[in-house]
């Protein structure tokens, strides 16, 4: 953290570029160049600032525990600062070029495809599993909280509501994605976060939140906590995906699957092939950006190898040699740059 922390104040100019969004706690989410605009070759980073003393303890709050945390299915935290004379404190956040999974919902038309939701709940029950693991719980999981990073993988973000399992403190969360042991004040878990995945689900592939049809929030409280309903899954999903919701949407929360087991649900368990996201990349802000590399598929002509040339090749280089390539001969290289290329001297 203390490293990130350097990188970022250490830059000689932050350019605000828009506002991306504002949290319930009144922190305000800001798109910011480094450096003076991007059209140098430096970075977009997000900035969720606040003013208020109370907002900036809970930015604080959130800093510390996203330094605990290391996962590429968690947004990273990537340094702060207070400005000077106290009046607003800033966590540098990375930027999700992709928006929220409820901006791609709203981009795909108000729903999302199963295969497209299917990858991105993989993401975030990985994302999941690697918190339990560190036992710790989200506490707010919905489509505003997780966002589509350059790859197109699925991040969770917003950590304002996360705690250590069996800290002390106020319950937090959305009231449409609690689960009814929250619903009731009683506790807030790990399965507290599967259940919100489950929300998340029904939440994506529908454009609408779980109980959106109930008059109000203290109606849908009670209906949660203290009644025998669960949210109504859509009916136009597979079997699979219905049965995994089943196994997130339990009444009891020892009865709900964990995260870790729900990677092993037949709706995940083929997620992550590649073939139900369409990868994403922005334009690259440096030379060392890995989309500057990346060929398209199209254009990128195909090498018609037999299947076992590559152990052959792999035998043939790990043998031994009496002589050594002649590294004088023209033969087999290729021209990379020449002097006629313009390039600068």
């Amino acid at each position: 953290m203390a490293h990130g922390a350097a990188t970022i104040s250490g830059r000689r100019e932050l350019t605000r570029l828009c506002t991306l969004g504002q949290g319930a706690s009144g922190a305000v989410v800001s798109l910011f160049a480094a450096d003076g605009g991007g059209e140098d070759g430096q970075s977009l980073v997000a900035v969720k600032s606040a003013s208020a003393a109370s907002a900036q303890a809970q930015l604080r709050r959130e800093e510390g525990i996203l330094a605990s945390l290391c996962s590429p299915y968690v947004l990273p935290c990537l340094g702060s600062r207070a400005i000077a004379g106290g009046g607003e404190y800033q966590l540098f956040l990375e930027f999700a070029p992709g928006g929220s999974l409820a901006d791609e919902v709203e981009r795909n038309g108000g729903s999302l495809e199963e295969g497209a939701v299917r990858a991105y709940a993989a993401d975030v029950a990985r994302g999941l599993a690697y918190l339990q693991g560190e036992s710790m719980v989200h506490g707010d999981v919905k489509g505003r909280n997780v966002v589509i990073v350059a790859d197109g993988r699925a991040k969770l973000a917003d950590f304002g509501c996360a705690r250590s399992v069996g800290s002390a403190g106020p319950i937090g969360g959305t009231p449409a994605f609690m689960a009814p042991e929250v619903a009731r004040g009683e506790d807030q878990g790990p399965a507290a976060d599967v259940w919100a995945l489950g929300c998340t689900v029904i939440e994506i592939a529908t454009g609408r939140a779980p109980w959106s049809g109930v008059a109000d929030v203290i109606a849908a409280l009670h209906l949660i906590g203290y009644t025998d309903a669960v949210p109504e899954v859509p009916k136009h999903l597979s079997a699979e995906a219905k049965d995994f919701l089943d196994k997130c949407l339990r009444r009891r929360a020892g009865d709900r699957w964990t995260a870790a087991e729900l990677l092993e649900h037949p709706f995940l368990a083929l997620a992550g092939c590649g073939c139900d996201v369409e990868v994403k990349w922005v334009s690259p802000k440096s030379t060392l950006d890995a989309a500057m590399w990346e060929v398209d598929s199209e254009d990128e002509e195909e090498d018609n190898v037999p299947e076992d040339c590559t152990t052959e090749r792999m035998k043939a280089l790990a043998g031994s040699y009496s002589v050594l390539p002649d590294w004088e001969s023209d033969d087999g290289w290729m021209n990379v740059l020449s002097c006629q290329s313009g390039l600068p001297r």
